[in-house]
């Protein structure tokens, strides 16, 4: 019954494409510079089970809304998270986006849920209040804040500030041979057995299997876009074994984004090295690279501080004022 209010609600999902979709959601993505991994056909293709994403064509813009129970004020709420109204043509119209934006919000609330707009990037929040001016109140998130580093400081972790991180790197350079292969769907049970791996020195609890098992399905799923022109992936082989792999996608004209990284850590630095190997296999237009968020979990943000980001990219949280 959940299914089908959320498809009366934004009418088509992820799952089973045709390429013709695919080929027609992908030019709302990569028509404007959103400078966020959220806004990335994989993110939301990959993860769109598990976060009950949806979409829809509204008007002259793309709408993506993931359906989830939030807890406030001691009760449990059906929320619909909106992305920002995605453009294909790299302008936004403020009358046409409010048109938009409102029947966004009323096909929310017919359905009995709370609509706000999750993880909206930074740039956006000037465009949405052009369009619809004081009905929605933006709040920062920081545990959603995405870094953004300079691809080849990543490469070469130069500077005085990542001198330890360069010395593991060293030492797996001189240390390990290995190969460096760009990944292929035949190489699916590799790259889940090298997960289950990664994994096995956390507690087994049915929170981190059930996070575990999602995201093998995530993979599943994504390396059937793996020859896809805006897709990049690089795998580091010891003695004919997969041992590290990362995949990412173009975010804009000079910005990828990585969505895994996967290490087996039994080599040292083996993790400085497929970052930089997913890093020099880039084209050399893009400049950058987005490592998403932290999630507020603080080992990760100080593993993220720690690779000096150049800048963040700023998130946002936006709740209409009429609710």
């Amino acid at each position: 019954m959940e299914t089908e209010q959320n498809n009366i609600l934004f009418r088509n999902t992820f799952d089973n494409m045709t390429l013709d979709q695919v080929f027609e959601v992908n030019r709302y993505f990569r028509g404007y510079e959103y400078q966020a991994a959220t806004y990335s056909f994989l993110a939301n293709f990959s993860w769109s089970a598990a976060y009950d994403i949806h979409w829809d064509i509204i008007g002259e813009y793309l709408v993506v809304c993931s359906i989830g129970l939030h807890h406030e004020g001691g009760k449990m709420k059906r929320t619909a998270g909106l992305s920002m109204p995605m453009t294909k043509t790299g302008t936004y119209d403020p009358e046409k986006l409010a048109e938009t934006v409102h029947e966004s919000y009323r096909r929310c609330r017919a359905e009995g849920l709370h609509p706000a707009f999750y993880s909206l990037p930074g740039n956006m929040i000037p465009i949405l209040e052009e369009a619809v001016p004081g009905e929605i109140l933006f709040e920062h998130d920081r545990d959603m804040d995405e870094y953004v580093y300079e691809k080849q400081k990543l490469i070469s972790l130069s500077g005085r500030a990542l001198h330890k991180k360069k010395n593991h790197l060293n030492y797996f350079l001189k240390t390990y041979s290995y190969e460096v292969k760009p990944l292929t769907e035949d190489m699916l049970p590799d790259m889940l057995e090298l997960t289950d791996i990664v994994a096995r020195g956390r507690e087994r609890t049915p929170d981190v299997l059930e996070e575990l098992r999602q995201e093998k399905e995530v993979i599943r799923k994504t390396v059937h876009f793996l020859d896809h022109k805006f897709v990049d992936s690089v795998g580091i082989f010891i003695d004919g074994k997969l041992e590290a792999f990362a995949i990412g996608e173009r975010l804009g004209k000079d910005t990828a984004v990585e969505h895994f990284e996967k290490a087996n850590v039994s080599f040292r630095g083996i993790y400085q090295a497929i970052c930089s190997e997913f890093c020099k296999a880039l084209p050399e237009e893009i400049l950058f690279v987005n490592r998403e968020e932290d999630m507020g979990l603080e080992n990760l943000r100080q593993a993220k501080m720690a690779l000096k980001p150049h800048h963040m990219a700023e998130k946002y949280h936006g709740k209409f004022m009429n609710q």
